[in-house]
């Protein structure tokens, strides 16, 4: 039987460091399926999902715990039968400043809506000097979810908080 591992993994930023996970992974007869990485403040970070039989599974965990220099963090996943959900995009851009994450999503979570994935960034704002906030999610809600109520929710907030806010099919 095949057990779903979701890693969450942090360590420091040097070169072949995915190259060895990838190794550990595939001795131990684990198969790589979905994966996020990205370098933030220094670090190495990264969310990854490894099938293995279950046979293998504590080998596994235990040759992933040993890597030098790396933390990892280890959670059984489910598997989930497929629902009917509808997806969509979220772009939000605006002046960078604390709270647009929380009231941007916390409206959303008020329509019922889930969060797929999640991006942020901050750039410099040539025009102004200061910061440039910018969010991209793939969001997911249930069929009976109103997307024209969805959109009211951000139309509110957006002036209040100096952002666009854009839902995309």
């Amino acid at each position: 039987m095949e057990t779903v591992l979701v890693l969450t993994i942090s360590g420091k930023d040097r070169a072949g460091l995915v190259e060895q996970l990838a190794e550990v992974v595939a001795t131990h007869g684990g198969n790589w399926e979905h994966c996020r990485m990205a370098h933030l403040a220094g670090r190495f970070v990264g969310l990854l999902e490894v099938s293995v039989s279950g046979a293998a599974q504590q080998e596994l965990e235990a040759a992933l715990r040993t890597i030098s220099d790396l933390d990892v963090m280890i959670a059984v996943g489910a598997s989930e039968a497929p629902q009917s959900i509808r997806l969509f995009d979220l772009e939000v851009l605006g002046s960078d400043h604390p709270g647009i994450v929380r009231d941007v999503f916390k409206a959303l979570a008020a329509a019922g809506v889930n969060v797929e994935e999640l991006s942020t960034k901050t750039s410099n704002a040539a025009e102004s000097g200061g910061l440039l906030f910018e969010a991209r999610a793939r969001l997911a809600c249930g069929p009976s979810a109103q997307r024209s109520e969805i959109q009211r929710n951000l139309e509110a907030i957006a002036h209040d908080l100096m952002v666009e806010i854009r839902l995309l099919d």
